[in-house]
């Protein structure tokens, strides 16, 4: 008598005899699977790609002997490989050195110097045109580096004070600037 371990093909747990076979476990689940992808990852190339993983967890795993639900535990798998994917996704940062083959094609041209000044400008119109309280928290946690606990104590006014002064500045400047 065979047993589910001399052919790599089946997996307990369905089927009449108590036997899965992997081929048709795939024709039933990885069309369902590469829907369900399609729509998470919006390429099919990605779907198709995270269903091939999948199957072959599914193979390579160990557990594969002895389940009830194959299709549960390839769900899991799925769901698994998902969560790895976006965090190599989040992780990744573009890292460009600083070098002389990195440098910019073409260089600030004194019109960018131009707007740049009047940009820098309007900042500080905006700035001055703060109640002078606000102004002065503001410029103490933006331009000194003070933390809101820090200023709190020198001005001595509440932290929750200090957090709605540099809150309301930044609306106000950013209004003042357009964005």
């Amino acid at each position: 008598m065979r047993q589910p371990d001399d052919d790599p093909g089946q997996l307990p747990g369905g089927g009449g005899n108590g036997q899965v076979r992997i081929d048709a476990l795939y024709r039933e689940q990885a069309p369902r699977l590469r829907r369900w992808l399609d729509a998470r990852l919006r390429s099919s190339e990605d779907a198709n790609d995270v269903v091939q993983d999948a199957f072959a967890r599914l193979l390579g795993s160990g557990a594969r002997d002895g389940l009830r639900q194959p299709e549960a535990f390839l769900n899991r798998i799925v769901r698994n490989l998902l969560i790895d994917r976006s965090r190599r996704v989040s992780s990744r940062t573009t890292h460009v050195p600083i070098d002389e083959a990195n440098t910019p094609a073409t260089r600030a041209t004194q019109e960018d110097e131009i707007e740049l000044a009047q940009m820098r400008e309007r900042y500080r119109a905006a700035v001055d045109a703060l109640p002078p309280r606000m102004r002065e928290v503001f410029v103490l946690h933006r331009v000194q580096g003070l933390g809101y606990k820090d200023i709190a104590t020198k001005l001595d006014i509440s932290i929750r004070t200090v957090e709605w002064h540099v809150g309301e500045a930044l609306v106000r400047i950013g209004k003042e600037l357009g964005q």
